[in-house]
Parts: structure tokens; C-alpha cells; sequence
């Protein structure tokens, strides 16, 4: 599977020391420029820079979206998520993009597939790659990664971590 990625997975998975997920689970990653230099250099020092700047598994696509679409993203998303949503559709590739609500919404309605972080992690137990999720997610929100506990117990539920209510 191709997917393209905006920082915010990259960044937080990279927190929790997971990073490795991605080349595992998918097939190629794409990164656009705009991303790249979002995590690494102006993110230097911090989570996702050294993991994504000597990464193998990620390829830097160098894209010139269509000036129009860009605009009208970028009034309503960062540049990033901007850049990748364009990637994407132009690609037809799935998008692993930040838990921002405006950026998904603008990216299913150019018809992409979606996942964000915590649906990577719960593709990764599903494929035997975590066993657990439990201290995963406590160690995102332990990391700054606001979660609500009713987000938590859906996906430990769908993870068949804890029982349905």
C-alpha cells in the first residue's frame, strides 16, 4: 500500500518510539517537501526529526499541487496537510494525516482514505506488530497527544482490549 503523510503520525509515533510502524505497514511512504522540512528541520531537536531525516522507508516527492486546490486548502489547513492532501489525490494513494477534524474532513471530501495515528496503532495490533495498545496510548498522552478517555476506550474496544459497555 502507498500512503502519503503529514507530519503529525510521523512526529507522534516517533515519540513513543514506534516509528518503525510505518515501513512495516506500509508499502511506500511519501512525504511531501513541505512535510519534510515541517519535521526536520524546522522541527530539529525534537520528535520525528532524526527518525524521518535517516529514514530509507521515506520518499521526499518533490509535487507542484494545482495552485487553486493548494489555495484553497491552505486557507483552511497548514501547509503540510495542504501538501499532503494534493500528494494524495494526485497519487491516489491513502493519507496517514494529523488528528486535525478540518484537515480530515477536507481530505475525505477529495475521497481519500484516512488514518491517523491511533488508527495506525490499531492496524499495527491487528497485524501482530504491538501486542498491546494500553501503555501506548497512556504514553502518548503522557507525551502531550490530547486523547479523550472516550477516544481511548473506543480503540482498546476495537483492539478487543476491553469488553463493549
Amino acid at each position: 500500500m502507498i500512503v502519503v503523510a503529514d507530519a503529525g503520525p510521523i512526529i507522534h509515533l516517533s515519540r513513543i518510539g514506534q516509528v518503525d510502524l510505518l515501513p512495516a505497514l506500509y508499502e511506500r511512504l511519501l512525504i511531501p517537501p513541505s512535510v519534510y522540512e515541517e519535521v526536520v528541520q524546522a522541527g530539529r531537536g525534537h520528535a520525528g526529526s532524526v527518525e524521518l531525516e535517516d529514514a530509507p522507508w521515506a520518499e521526499v516527492v518533490e509535487h507542484i499541487p494545482d495552485a487553486e486546490v493548494f489555495a484553497s486548502l491552505r486557507s483552511r489547513v497548514d501547509a503540510g496537510e495542504a501538501a499532503a492532501i494534493c500528494l494524495a489525490c494526485d497519487r491516489q494513494a491513502d493519507l496517514i494525516l494529523s488528528d486535525d477534524r478540518e484537515a480530515r474532513a477536507l481530505a475525505r471530501e477529495s475521497g481519500l482514505q484516512v488514518q491517523g495515528t491511533l488508527g495506525i496503532l490499531l492496524e499495527a495490533k491487528r497485524r501482530g506488530y504491538v501486542s498491546r495498545l494500553v501503555p501506548l496510548l497512556r504514553e502518548l498522552k503522557a507525551k502531550g497527544t490530547w486523547l479523550s478517555e472516550s477516544l481511548i476506550r473506543e480503540v482498546l474496544r476495537q483492539a478487543g482490549e476491553i469488553e463493549p459497555r
